[in-house]
């Protein structure tokens, strides 16, 4: 990809404009490497967030979309300051908004894991063009992080990590079962989780900081952020509820 460097700065500026106002994301240079894409990653989350981020979340961790995306590993995002939320938070509807399931893992300046909880993260992503959507431009685009909420934390050495293997997480709305899944579903369970992300963050040159949040990628299905009253219940982690409110809510 060559691209001169006023037209690079006018794209940054768009697209971050796009992802700040959940906007229809502007056309993507053509040619862009995964390599270019984590080097262009920190101007745009610049003038995304109000001070800095959040933490650290992973995605693609589905081997079968890495093989069909010809990846070999997952990708990785920043999460923003503004998309944190409170468990039983009502939340508007968005199209092209969906929801997934994770672990949400606390890191200590140290980088090593203090807690681990329920969290939901609402993914937003509406690329212009089909030939748009490339791993390239996922992670210029922060793999399309908004809003995220995690339940209360338990400490991570508190958990019994065998036993957390047969924990299946279910996800209600309205009472209606949407999905069973297991804690272990993505990146091979929260410890592989921490090692792959810990590592890839300082390969790609991004900062961990004390109290950096993880989100550790969809465990089952990214699933349509629809109306309605949610509870996602971890088992031993936990549950933790929220509301999507329809418009005319």
């Amino acid at each position: 990809m060559t691209i001169a460097a006023g037209q690079h700065e006018l794209f940054i500026a768009e697209l971050a404009s796009a992802i700040r106002s959940h906007s229809q994301l502007p056309a993507f240079p053509s040619g862009i490497t995964l390599e270019q894409a984590y080097a262009m990653l920190p101007d745009v989350v610049s003038l995304v967030c109000d001070t800095r981020t959040r933490g650290l979340k992973a995605g693609l961790t589905n081997p079968a979309l890495q093989e069909l995306f010809g990846l070999e590993d997952a990708l990785m995002g920043l999460l923003f300051d503004w998309g944190e939320c409170s468990p039983g938070s009502r939340l508007p509807y968005r199209e092209h908004s969906q929801l997934e399931c994770e672990l949400g893992i606390v890191l200590n300046a140290n980088r090593q894991p203090v807690s681990i909880g329920p969290a939901i993260e609402f993914v937003h992503l509406n690329f212009l063009r089909p030939e748009d959507f490339t791993p390239a431009n996922l992670v210029i685009s922060s793999l399309g992080a908004d809003r995220y909420l995690c339940g209360k934390p338990t400490p991570w050495r508190e958990v019994d990590f065998e036993a957390l293997r047969d924990v299946v997480i279910r996800l209600e709305r309205d009472g209606k079962l949407l999905q069973e899944v297991s804690a272990y579903d993505s990146l091979n369970g929260p410890e592989r989780a921490v090692e792959w992300c810990v590592g890839e963050a300082s390969r790609r040159g991004l900062d961990i900081v004390g109290g950096t949040l993880l989100l550790t990628g969809t465990c089952g299905s990214a699933l349509p952020a629809s109306p309605g009253d949610y509870i996602a219940d971890y088992g031993p982690l936990g549950a933790v509820t929220f509301c999507v409110e329809g418009i005319d809510d």
